[in-house]
């Protein structure tokens, strides 16, 4: 059979799976050219030749399961994240892109600081964490998590970018038993409304329970990351998090409840959508 035929099967069969036509394209793609090694530009020259015999039998097992609706970064073991490859696992949040706001605005602070100590509350598969501690060779960074499973993750991830002896993993809640203070803490933490749960897509079901839901509205995680932020952040330290559509309202509200703090700015992302809450302590 031709590399071709394969893989208009394996577009077909996700798209009878109920993906569109463009994700089942792009999956497909990259599955093939994951195994393969390929570039796209030889898996498009290479179309009418047979399909490799290397192809199978994991071609055909992935497309299965992501016709299960299971996420390709689940599939495939890794996502890229801040021009870095990330191991994910089931056993962590799949990275967005719009997270990468908050290294984006992390970054001119900790640079006009000696030797910057940072915290990454709710840590996952270390993105801000490690991400932050590649760019800046002088920061030394904090990671937490409740799960160890996470942390396993993020360990490895550290080890793969270097930045491991710089890296301390405590499975903890927020930053409890945690010496400060830090100069910067980030955060992404459980934000969606328990309510919520059924509307979720079938792929964003297959991510932790504990890294996405945030109680009734949304904000207890919030909420407890944001005490973590008054107790543990040096006297004009930053604190930069991340939050959940119609979640604006709430979060200036939590913040405006801690005298300690004071709201600096909220950062829209691309689709004009209140995203990032950047944070100082008096």
């Amino acid at each position: 059979m031709r590399l071709a035929d394969t893989l208009a099967g394996a577009r077909a069969q996700l798209v009878a799976a109920g993906l569109t036509p463009a994700d089942a394209a792009i999956d497909v793609d990259l599955y093939a050219r994951t195994i393969l090694g390929w570039d796209r530009a030889r898996l498009l020259v290479d179309q009418a030749d047979p399909a490799p015999a290397a192809l199978e039998p994991r071609f055909s097992e992935w497309v299965e399961r992501r016709a299960h609706r299971e996420p390709s970064a689940y599939i495939i073991g890794t996502r890229e994240f801040w021009g870095l490859d990330f191991l994910v696992s089931p056993a962590v949040l799949i990275p967005r892109p719009e997270t990468e706001f908050i290294v984006e605005e992390a970054l001119p602070l900790l640079r006009a600081i000696d030797s910057p100590r940072v915290a990454d509350i709710g840590t996952g598969s270390g993105v801000l964490a490690v991400a932050l501690a590649h760019e800046l060779a002088s920061a030394s960074v904090v990671a937490t998590d409740i799960s160890a499973q996470a942390l396993a993750v993020a360990g490895q991830n550290a080890a793969t970018h270097g930045v491991d002896s710089r890296l301390t993993l405590v499975q903890t809640s927020y930053l409890d038993g945690v010496d400060g203070p830090f100069d910067v803490i980030v955060s992404n933490p459980p934000y969606v409304r328990e309510g919520d749960k059924p509307a979720l897509s079938r792929d964003v079901r297959h991510e932790p329970d504990v890294a996405l839901f945030g109680g009734d509205d949304g904000l207890r995680h919030v909420a407890g990351v944001l005490d973590a932020a008054v107790a543990k952040l040096r006297p004009g330290g930053w604190f930069l998090m991340e939050f959940g559509y119609g979640q604006e309202d709430g979060v200036r509200a939590l913040i405006a409840a801690r005298p300690a703090l004071r709201l600096d700015r909220i950062r829209e992302d691309l689709q004009g959508i209140a995203r990032t809450a950047i944070v100082q302590r008096s």
